[in-house]
């Protein structure tokens, strides 16, 4: 699967870069590949599953999907 992350999110992605590729064997909860990468579910504000807005906490995930994740916009 490729997953891309958004916001201040890459903070948490290896060499916090915005894309990364995961090879999944079977289908997995997009909840343990964001628990194994360390970002924290409750900073996950919005999630795309091939471009269909999905609840990050429910989805499941497949080795050909594209996963977007997205934190809330903050300013000041």
């Amino acid at each position: 699967m490729k997953l891309y992350a958004g916001g201040h999110l890459t903070f948490y992605m290896p060499g916090r870069k915005h894309s990364l590729e995961i090879s999944l064997r079977e289908p997995t909860p997009l909840r343990e590949i964001l628990a194994q990468l360390g970002i924290p579910l409750p900073e996950v504000a919005l999630t795309a599953l091939n471009g269909e807005l999905v609840e990050a906490e429910t989805a499941i995930v497949r080795d050909e999907d594209q996963v977007k994740v997205f934190s809330a916009v903050n300013g000041g």
